[in-house]
């Protein structure tokens, strides 16, 4: 069950006293979440369901959740937990949801050739980077809009057009 599910943001912090939660979305709009939804949260090690008992608009990507026997200090718990859902219940916009949930992936470049797995996908602002690991070295590829050329959830692959001489820098001794 947890393989299925799909990251969508984080509790960023408290609202008020009486132990709401504000989630701040990663790429998804916060119109995903609706009552209906069980989020799903790593607690301890285990993934645990969590049923929405009231949400509130905060701001763009914020919103201000009510848990179901969540108390302010069960809330202090929750505080910093990443947030899941199982994307059978939430209507995603598969390529726009799942473009950072490429861990795994087989990445090729512009030239077909077969660079390895994905190892994470690091955030940064305006500027997302590829982790991966050729001959036991790290390489970190620029990750964006521009330089996807294909990218095939169903056979969990990948092709980058990746900078001339970008990946030598790394590997070369």
């Amino acid at each position: 069950m947890q393989d299925n599910l799909k990251e969508i943001g984080h509790f960023s912090r408290l609202h008020g006293y009486s132990g709401k939660l504000v989630i701040s979305f990663i790429n998804e709009t916060p119109s995903i979440l609706t009552k209906k939804i069980t989020i799903w949260l790593n607690v301890s090690g285990i993934m645990t369901p969590y049923k929405i008992q009231e949400i509130q608009p905060l701001n763009k990507n914020k919103l201000v959740l009510t848990l179901l026997n969540v108390n302010k200090d069960k809330a202090e718990e929750l505080k910093n937990n990443s947030v899941f859902v199982n994307p059978k219940d939430v209507d995603l916009g598969e390529e726009k949801f799942d473009k950072n949930n490429i861990i795994g992936y087989d990445l090729f470049s512009q030239t077909e050739e077969n660079l390895g797995k994905v190892s994470t996908v690091i955030k940064i602002k305006n500027n997302n980077l590829i982790q991966l690991y050729i001959n036991d070295k790290e390489v970190l590829l620029p990750y964006n809009e521009k330089n996807i050329l294909v990218l095939d959830h169903s056979k969990k692959q990948m092709k980058l057009d990746i900078p001339d001489g970008l990946i030598e820098l790394y590997t070369s001794e």
